[in-house]
């Protein structure tokens, strides 16, 4: 029986607009292969949507990684003595390609030409060079997006770098992660599967493959590697690019809490720390969506969506200097 079954392109009423929201058996398998197999086995209709949702992942994860690269731009030059207003201006001028450049969309409707008249062969090949479009870019902002890190934690020392997130936060995570609250477990997972997965390349292929298991408690999703922070840590796989350069002050030197207390910590990868753990934490008490992190650059990266914010486990606080809600002392009364 085809694991096409499992396929579920859907609006998420949560979220306000479509999501994969795939059974367990393909949620973590690349859109592109997924339309490949839907050609292969004549679903003409799935392959269709399938490659328009693979661009639509794509796309939002470029226009994040902009953003993010925007913002701290734009703190650069508040740090530098700008004014907001002017560093705002320039910051947005700097990424204005990055708004208005076509990406994908040529081989996009070129994958879907192809797939209307029947050609496989031609669907394959511009399907392949979608994704390239995006990914040989990606990478590109992912270093950009690590040496802006390093640049400030040279010139403003390392706290800046919690500075400058936190800076960023609601433009980047803030945003995407408004309804959390509101989503149930799966979909919590499908969001975070879909930004990993044709948003980061993730996997050995970097088409998008994640591993995704029902742990009882939990849902975990791993990545071998993240196809951001761990290629630019471990090197590309598919193209046998060596790792980024972190000489010198691409990685913390000092231990803080809002980077595991660790250090070596490469400066893009903080910001799981702080996104996922130690800002979730301070605001709403419970971590959003805690990780293994290790600096072992060739071991996977697991993440964590717990099916109730309750059940986190308790080793997941102290890394970044906080307890478990659920073990907190409850204040005494004046009687007490």
């Amino acid at each position: 029986m085809s694991r096409l079954q499992h396929v579920r392109i859907a609006r998420s009423e949560t979220i306000g607009r479509v999501l994969r929201l795939d059974d367990i058996e393909t949620i973590g398998v690349s859109s592109q292969t997924l339309a490949e197999e839907a050609l292969a086995e004549g679903h003409k209709l799935l392959a269709l949507n399938l490659v328009r949702y693979y661009h639509t992942e794509m796309r939002i994860m470029h226009n994040i990684m902009r953003t993010w690269i925007q913002d701290t731009i734009r703190y650069i030059g508040v740090k530098s003595g700008a004014a907001d207003s002017p560093a705002t201006q320039a910051a947005a001028g700097i990424m204005r390609t990055f708004d208005q450049y076509p990406f994908g969309e040529g081989e996009r409707d070129q994958t879907l030409a192809a797939i209307e008249r029947d050609d496989v062969e031609q669907a394959h090949f511009w399907l392949e060079r979608m994704r390239l479009a995006f990914l040989n870019v990606h990478d590109v902002l992912v270093v950009w997006m690590q040496n802006l890190l390093t640049f400030i934690a040279t010139e403003y020392h390392e706290p800046a770098v919690l500075e400058t997130i936190l800076h960023t936060h609601q433009d980047i995570w803030g945003d995407r992660y408004a309804a959390w609250d509101q989503m149930t477990p799966w979909e919590k997972v499908a969001l975070t599967v879909e930004g990993m997965r044709g948003g980061h390349f993730s996997g050995m292929r970097r088409r998008g493959d994640v591993i995704v298991e029902d742990q009882g408690d939990r849902f975990m999703v791993a990545f071998d590697p993240c196809g951001s922070g761990g290629v630019m840590r471990r090197g590309d796989p598919e193209t046998g690019r060596q790792p980024v350069a972190t000489k010198p002050h691409g990685v913390n030197e000092e231990p803080h809490l809002w980077a595991w207390g660790k250090t070596g910590v490469h400066w893009y990868c903080s910001h799981c720390a702080i996104a996922m753990e130690w800002l979730p934490g301070q605001k709403r008490g419970y971590l959003l969506r805690p990780l293994d992190h290790t600096l072992d650059h060739h071991a996977p990266c697991p993440w964590y969506i717990y099916k109730e914010d309750r059940l986190i486990r308790d080793y997941h606080y102290p890394r970044t200097g906080q307890t478990n809600p659920v073990h907190r002392a409850a204040p005494q009364s004046q009687d007490e």
